[in-house]
């Protein structure tokens, strides 16, 4: 499928013109003052605007589009002042948007220890953390810290505690940070510092016992998920500000080379899983973007979500505006609401994902992360006073309940415009499928994850009922039934590349076969996932997310057609240059 523009429209930029300028020829020349005009020309043009998908060329006037259509009226517009760049056939699209990542943590492992091992091997884990304690490398304080554990490796938490607990690491503190962000393993002298002995898991109650590992005598495995994790986290003096800065210049960096020019940060400040919320003396990651910013590094458009817990009331909405007041001025930098999680995580052995029927497993249910009274006000309030709500919900029960906020909001606020957004949605209900659609509630989805593996057959699958599972990732029939799919990557959880996700979400293959074929997306359908309706979760639809005259002139140039070619080729796609603001920030012209 050849893109071409549609005969007999085109959008412009309406600028003022300087005092002086003259008119000539239907093209007005540009004062000296006024910046200069770059005609992008030559190239296939996927605009992310529904009524107009597709055009031939653009211009661009400083950091905003001036004009997109056809080629011979764009370069009318242009000028023949204008500077013109053959994109030798390119395919041109909007700056990339992920709506839900944690860039600075995804940074840290960058710059920190990443273990690489795809196989479930306690030596090659053993060998390489044994490589990084000589190395120094990634330690915060006197702690170890190894990112980015396969979660296969948390069935095998006690094996791991027998070498990484004794012998050579016996006297370092070490945790192991699960690639999901919810779990942890930590050895037995960072657990002893922590407070976590057998006798004091005896003494807590069972439902907060259910967030450790731990044998029948209650000897602790070192395995903990949210607040266990968290616990354990908090034990580890946190990263050093050079540290924190590196991490958030590698993770702009990694962004923008994969075409990504903005992202919702979905906890920035308090504690991933909500167990600590956010504090107006405690800003998190923000100081970084700050820093960022100040420096001219930001070049991307963030939207941060602080984390509040709804049962804490309303007040919490305080220390949002708080932080929002107190980082207004921060070029770049939005805080357009609030992040609330409704429960856990699902894969063995952390189950603590809020599903309609019990874990086959344990038996065991388990409850949204708030009461259904308080979330309801909590979401309302938010509503009225300006600020969107960003829900993690995995289970379907937590999306049931997510939904059901979501409606008392609509109800309480009915002249709301502002997004209303649910991240992950790993399983949903039929009948709450067409809510997503009645509400205008947005799925926020990391599609690369609906794949046949490990991942879903093994420690997924046999653990909840066959009637949950066969709604894994229900892209398709949020899509179909009305309801606006967002691209989302939850990086560092996954890589953030845009078009591995693309290539599963059309496919959803793996090499254990086809997750739920009937939940296959289209390709057109994912490219608008992951620029116009990313930007509506941003809340900056107006400004960023599709190419049209005015916008800001964030651009993509790719090095293929991702409309037309095989889905394999896809994975493959190389990004060309990523322009933000009318500024290359990665690559370079062709």
């Amino acid at each position: 499928m050849a893109l071409s523009a549609k005969r007999g429209w085109i959008t412009t930029l309406c600028l003022p013109l300087a005092v002086g300028t003259v008119l000539a020829g239907n093209a007005a020349s540009v004062a000296a003052d006024e910046p200069a005009t770059t005609l992008l020309e030559n190239a296939q043009v996927f605009t992310a605007d529904q009524a107009h998908p597709y055009a031939q060329a653009v211009a661009i006037r400083g950091d905003r589009i001036l004009a997109v259509g056809t080629a011979a009226e764009v370069a009318r517009i242009a000028g023949p002042a204008a500077r013109s760049v053959d994109l030798k056939g390119g395919f041109l699209m909007p700056g990339m948007l992920d709506a839900h990542a944690h860039p600075i943590k995804g940074g840290l492992t960058l710059v920190q220890a990443d273990f690489p091992e795809a196989e479930y091997s306690i030596a090659a884990l053993t060998q390489f953390v044994a490589r990084q304690m000589k190395s120094g490398k990634s330690r915060q304080g006197d702690v170890l810290v190894i990112n980015g554990i396969d979660l296969g490796y948390w069935a095998h938490a006690a094996e791991i505690d027998a070498t990484l607990s004794h012998g050579e690491f016996a006297g370092q503190p070490i945790i192991l940070l699960g690639s999901d962000a919810h779990t942890v393993w930590a050895n037995q002298r960072l657990r002893l510092r922590a407070g976590i002995t057998a006798g004091w898991l005896r003494s807590i109650k069972p439902d907060e016992r259910r967030y450790y590992g731990f044998d029948a005598a209650y000897h602790p495995s070192g395995f903990a998920v949210d607040a266990g994790a968290n616990r354990l986290k908090r034990s580890i003096p946190r990263p050093a500000a050079a540290v924190l800065l590196a991490a958030g210049q590698a993770a702009v960096r990694y962004m923008n080379s994969l075409g990504i020019t903005g992202w919702l940060d979905a906890a920035v400040s308090g504690e991933i899983g909500g167990t600590t919320p956010a504090r107006a003396d405690d800003p998190g990651d923000l100081p970084i973007y700050r820093e960022l910013a100040q420096r001219g590094q930001l070049t991307a458009h963030v939207a941060a979500y602080p984390v509040v817990q709804p049962d804490l009331g309303t007040q919490q909405l305080a220390v949002v505006e708080a932080l929002r007041a107190r980082f207004r001025d921060v070029p770049e930098l939005t805080i357009p609401g609030l992040k609330v999680f409704a429960d856990g995580v699902v894969e063995f052995p952390s189950q603590t994902a809020s599903l309609t029927r019990p874990y086959r497993n344990t038996g065991r249910l388990v409850s949204p992360l708030f009461t259904q009274e308080k979330m309801n006000v909590l979401v309302s309030e938010a509503y009225r006073r300006g600020l969107t709500v960003h829900v993690h919900a995995i289970g379907n029960l937590a999306v049931k309940r997510s939904l059901d906020a979501f409606e008392a909001a609509v109800a309480a606020n009915p002249a709301n415009t502002l997004p209303m957004v649910i991240t992950h949605v790993q399983f949903a209900d039929a009948q709450d499928i067409p809510r997503f659609g009645a509400l205008h509630v947005i799925a926020a989805l990391q599609l690369l994850w609906a794949v046949a593996d490990a991942s879903t057959n093994e420690i997924v699958q046999p653990y909840i009922d066959p009637a949950i599972s066969r709604t894994m990732y229900p892209a398709r029939s949020i899509l179909e039934s009305g309801g606006e799919i967002a691209g989302a990557s939850d990086w560092p959880v996954s890589t953030a590349n845009p078009f591995e996700a693309i290539f599963q979400a059309e496919t959803r293959s793996g090499p254990q076969g086809v997750l739920n074929p009937a939940e296959r997306m289209p390709r057109e359908a994912m490219l608008y996932a992951y620029t116009r309706n990313a930007a509506e979760v941003l809340g900056q639809l107006r400004d960023i997310g599709t190419i049209a005259a005015g916008k800001r002139a964030d651009l993509v140039l790719l090095d293929r057609d991702v409309l037309t070619v095989p889905a394999q080729e896809m994975k493959a796609t190389t990004v060309l240059f990523t322009m933000f603001g009318g500024r290359i920030v990665y690559g370079k012209e062709p």
